[in-house]
């Protein structure tokens, strides 16, 4: 809904804005000057028409989407009714002085006020109601504090001092350029492709709206032509016809680290523009303006010891999570101990610990003998019974908490232990095979009538000269040879002989 369509109705759209100006200068210029609030009624009109498209726009949007269409549609209301309280005063012929009245002056500085909350709201739906909270205080401390100020400097009909009316200008020259960067950042921070449109078009109008009215209040000040008007509607046309004329954009990737300091720091444009208002007020009400500079501060601080609070509830969040998955995919799903990929992870962090401490590192490689038989006259059911029965047993007998025994496949397990030696591992070997018969598991086919396994050890001293490859063939090759004995028994081969 925001990249400019290059069709037939968006040429006529765009005819609009040259048509409309072209007919707000013949009204300003070329009618008597009885009908001078007419001009200021097509200023009027403008801003209707790109309320009206506003409101259209925010329709069936989402949050945040929505809240910011919405908050343009009330900034360009203040404007509004600042516009239209000039054409009353106009048509009423009531006496003002440097053409300042302070409730016009009001309702145009406040419209500033809506902007600074869209520019300063994120989509974040974790901070949504305390970022609304915070955002509506500091601006109702915005308004405030303006309201003040400018009703000490002017009343209800002007002010008769002619620096009044410079300093006026000035405040609306800040507050214009402040906005129209502020909303430019958030387009160049934007990822999301209906808040990329937004700010594409608020950057687009605000910068327009900064520029053309400063022209505006330049002239004024020094000539009061009714034509000067067209630069008030000019912003408010090319709004309502870019709403109109806008589809949804393909965004270009942005940088991380741009889009991270945009979202982060654009909560930080109300909190400057309550400072710089507080500021500016301290001059005449010391104590307002400095309470809604602390207040600032204070509402900044807020928002971002609760902001950091939800990144650290999402970060322990996301650590549990990942916690739990490393759980899950680290543990066989048969007999609940490590699986495979849990063990070449310890395999891993096992030879790189030896490497460091030059503590030796013992692996065990078992298999259940003639497995094959009890799946083949029992059944695979049966099978997995007595798979889970084993891994019990052989998780129970290790030792230590530092020994892993994992399923390394099929029938076949693998003991890591740490800062263990042959002698050790050999003795830990018999423990096994000892607590492996005293399950009693019955089986068809061996010699005793009982289920046994066959385990092939080999021990890394923590040399640069072998790696894991070596450690898990030779405990392999041994395994083999275990089995070549008859099983129910272990055999040890030195690394070394990896190299044989």
């Amino acid at each position: 809904m925001f990249t400019p369509s290059p069709d037939r109705l968006r040429v006529s759209l765009w005819a609009i804005v040259p048509a409309y100006l072209l007919l707000h200068g013949i009204v300003a210029t070329c009618l008597p000057d009885w009908l001078d609030p007419l001009s200021t009624c097509f200023i009027v009109f403008a801003e209707l028409a790109a309320i009206a498209a506003s409101l259209r726009a925010s329709r069936k949007e989402p949050y945040p989407i929505r809240a910011w269409w919405l908050l343009l549609a009330c900034s360009m209301i203040f404007h509004a009714t600042a516009m239209s309280l000039d054409a009353a005063t106009e048509i009423s012929h009531a006496a003002v002085f440097n053409y300042d009245p302070a409730l016009q002056i009001f309702f145009s500085m406040l419209y500033g006020v809506p902007l600074l909350v869209a520019v300063s709201l994120q989509g974040d739906m974790r901070t949504r109601a305390m970022a609304s909270a915070i955002n509506v205080l500091l601006s109702c401390a915005v308004g405030i504090v303006l309201y003040l100020q400018i009703f000490t400097l002017l009343t209800v009909n002007g002010s008769k001092d002619p620096a009044d009316a410079l300093l006026i200008a000035q405040m609306f020259d800040g507050i214009d350029l402040f906005l129209a960067a502020s909303a430019s950042i958030r387009w160049l921070g934007s990822v999301q492709s209906r808040e990329y449109g937004f700010f594409w078009i608020l950057s687009i109008f605000l910068w327009i709206n900064a520029i053309s009215p400063g022209i505006h209040n330049r002239i004024m000040l020094h000539h009061d032509y009714i034509w000067l008007d067209l630069f008030i509607s000019c912003p408010y046309v090319f709004l309502f016809v870019l709403i109109l004329t806008a589809k949804e954009p393909s965004v270009r990737p942005r940088s991380p680290t741009l889009v991270r300091t945009v979202r982060s720091g654009s909560s930080l444009f109300l909190t400057l523009a309550l400072t710089f208002v507080g500021i500016i007020a301290i001059r005449s009400h010391f104590y307002i303006g400095l309470a809604a500079v602390l207040l600032a501060i204070a509402g900044y601080g807020a928002l971002n010891i609760f902001t950091q609070g939800r990144v650290l509830e999402s970060e322990e969040l996301l650590l549990a999570s990942n916690e739990q998955l490393e759980r899950l995919i680290s543990v066989d799903a048969l007999t609940g101990i490590a699986n495979r990929y849990a063990f070449d992870r310890a395999m891993d962090r096992g030879m790189a610990a030896a490497r460091r401490t030059k503590l030796p590192l013992s692996l065990m490689m078992i298999d259940v003998d003639l497995f094959k038989q009890i799946n083949d006259l029992k059944g695979h059911l049966a099978g997995d019974e007595i798979l889970t029965r084993i891994a019990a047993a052989l998780r129970k007998a290790l030792p230590r908490a530092t020994d892993l025994v994992a399923r390394h496949g099929g029938d076949e397990f693998s003991v890591i232990l740490a800062a263990t030696d042959s002698e050790g591992a050999m003795q830990l070997a018999g423990n096994l095979l000892k607590c492996v018969a005293d399950l009693e598991l019955r089986h068809p086919v061996t010699p005793s009538g009982t289920l046994t396994i066959s385990i092939g050890l080999s021990t890394f001293d923590g040399s640069l000269a072998h790696s894991r490859i070596d450690l898990i063939g030779t405990a392999d090759r041994a395994l083999y040879l275990a089995k070549r004995h008859g099983g129910n028994c272990f055999e040890f081969l030195p690394i070394d002989s990896a190299k044989g």
